[in-house]
């Protein structure tokens, strides 16, 4: 679908996507830490599935055990993290910016709220976060 501005009808339209990039990387490291808990218990495992191998299997497998745990939890946070914030960008914030005049809109709201968005939007041109 090509967006298109509803204020100066340009389609040099930009997609911020701040919810998802924030959601991604809250949801990584909650997911990495609240793994942290159950890393001790990869490493048992890990370690009982070296034991197999002697002293050095046991430690080689204590250490893959807590590296793949955090990892797993790390990733799975992330990627809830980040359909959770895709939810934020489409239904609350203003993920769609023109390039041209600077309006930021969202694809669903109607014209009304854009308008109102626009004026906010005006009112503060410097968001910290630079021109595109």
């Amino acid at each position: 679908m090509v967006m298109i501005c509803p204020k100066c009808d340009s389609r040099r339209i930009d997609t911020r996507h701040y919810g998802r990039r924030t959601g991604s990387t809250i949801g990584a490291v909650a997911g990495a830490v609240g793994v942290a808990a159950s890393v001790f218990r990869g490493a048992e495992l890990g370690a009982m599935v070296g034991a197999v191998t002697g002293p050095v299997g046991t430690v080689v497998g204590t250490i893959t055990g807590g590296v793949i745990g955090c990892l797993l939890g790390g990733a799975t946070g992330g990627a809830l993290g980040a359909k959770l914030g895709e939810v934020v960008d489409q239904n609350i914030l203003n993920n769609h910016k023109c390039l041209e005049c600077g309006f930021a809109f969202c694809s669903h709201a109607p014209a009304s709220e854009q308008t109102a968005a626009f004026t906010q939007t005006a009112s503060s041109s410097n968001d910290g976060f630079g021109q595109y």
